[in-house]
């Protein structure tokens, strides 16, 4: 699920991202206000990945305990000067019949919009 969930990003696809979540889901970016909904997860997705000029990641690990999973990524990306900038991630994911019910993105991307100088 998850390493499906990171292709679907990376292509730009947040309907197939989305697809994974339960109807009533609720999802969380950072200290953003959470979102609820299938809809809100197609939009913050969308927003997010276009807010980037690309967007890779790399799934470092993933943790199961009971209906929960843990997960800690390097997003890469680019900064405002072309720079690779390589993020680190960690996302709480509570699943329920084999849907995302809560879902949960600790990130800055404060660096990817950094201008260096």
């Amino acid at each position: 699920m998850v390493a499906a969930m990171c292709a679907a990003v990376d292509r730009g696809d947040a309907q197939d991202f989305a697809s994974w979540f339960a109807e009533d889901a609720r999802y969380r970016f950072g200290g953003n206000a959470a979102t609820i909904g299938r809809d809100a997860v197609v939009a913050a997705t969308k927003g997010a990945a276009d807010s980037l000029p690309w967007v890779r990641h790399t799934v470092d690990q993933v943790a199961h305990h009971g209906d929960q999973l843990f997960c800690r990524f390097t997003i890469s990306t680019a900064d405002p000067a072309g720079a690779q900038v390589d993020l680190p991630c960690v996302t709480i994911i509570w699943v329920e019949n084999d849907r995302i019910v809560d879902y949960r993105v600790h990130m800055d991307l404060a660096p990817a919009f950094a201008v260096a100088g």
